[in-house]
């Protein structure tokens, strides 16, 4: 006797992937360890790939979780912004350490090293008080220097 096969909707075998969420990630970075830099990172690429979804993916604001996590956030979704050209949400700018940070938690902050990423982070750094270089903005597609800021106006 024939058997008829019952195939479920793509959607039920693969759900359908979406892009990372300014909102979703100090949760993972709460998770801690030693890749914490992961979360931003994925930012940038995916915010390098999809360009038609950038306003997407930060338009809601982070919530919960650490302080320094959600001002590391912002201050990556502000630089993003600034280098690209997209208008920066509101609730960016209401996120500011009290203390200087790092990207991640587990970079050193003194010595030469922490000078220099000072020295070539992005203006957005300073408003949010996260510093990083360039280079943590950038991906393999597009390598990022201060001269992508050159444009800005002062202010």
């Amino acid at each position: 006797m024939p058997v008829r096969v019952f195939k479920p909707p793509l959607s039920e075998l693969a759900p359908v992937y979406s892009r990372v969420r300014a909102a979703a990630l100090p949760a993972v970075m709460a998770e801690g360890g030693s890749r914490e830099h992961v979360p931003l990172t994925l930012l940038v690429k995916e915010w390098d790939d999809f360009p038609e979804e950038r306003e997407e993916m930060i338009a809601e604001e982070p919530a919960g979780g650490d302080l320094g996590d959600i001002c590391r956030v912002a201050a990556v979704v502000h630089a993003l912004c600034d280098r690209d050209g997209v208008s920066i949400p509101d609730w960016v700018w209401r996120h500011r350490s009290p203390v200087p940070i790092a990207w991640g938690r587990s970079v050193p902050m003194t010595g030469f090293i922490w000078e220099q990423t000072i020295a070539n982070a992005p203006p957005a750094c300073e408003h949010h008080n996260v510093w990083f270089d360039y280079q943590f903005i950038s991906s393999a597609r597009r390598r990022v220097t201060k001269d992508d800021y050159q444009q800005l106006p002062d202010g």
